[in-house]
């Protein structure tokens, strides 16, 4: 395929380059020198990829992020910094050490999540918690009183087994 595409090209009389694709290793021809994906795809791939770079390790990138997901929310990711260092950068509930981690196909449980402590109630400052995501998935639309009774039938049961 890529020598029927220079064929034709050479016919023309357009100039062009070699590249293989940095993410696939796809041969393909180019008229511009520095081509360096076959697709968008490809490209994404390694968009997402630096932007995940980027956000790894920086509480402010981090919680920005999270807060793109939340529709109709005030906060801010200046807030949700002052909320964790109140907490101690510890999850609220579990007390374990949050991290904010981005990698690429990985769930890192012990990343912080914004936890509403009125589960059904607004994502504001006074109605959230950060807790672990491992918590906040376990959590899903409990009350804390609620997720604390089933925690502690669990440990009850598993320290009877």
């Amino acid at each position: 395929m890529v020598g029927v595409l220079l064929q034709v090209v050479s016919f023309i009389k357009i100039k062009t380059y070699p590249y293989i694709c940095i993410v696939c290793k796809k041969a393909g021809v180019a008229t511009t020198h520095n081509r360096r994906f076959c697709c968008n795809t490809c490209k994404n791939q390694v968009k997402t990829q630096k932007r995940y770079e980027r956000e790894d390790h920086d509480w402010y990138k981090y919680f920005r992020h999270l807060l793109s997901k939340k529709q109709n929310t005030t906060l801010t990711a200046e807030q949700l910094i002052g909320k964790i260092a109140e907490q101690n950068y510890k999850c609220a509930l579990s007390g374990v050490e949050l991290t904010c981690r981005r990698e690429r196909g990985n769930i890192i449980q012990t990343n912080a999540s914004i936890d509403r402590i009125n589960a059904g109630g607004e994502y504001n400052y006074n109605n959230i918690q950060i807790v672990c995501r491992a918590i906040n998935s376990f959590r899903g639309n409990l009350t804390v009183n609620e997720f604390l009774f089933w925690c502690n039938e669990v440990t009850k049961n598993a320290i009877c087994k």
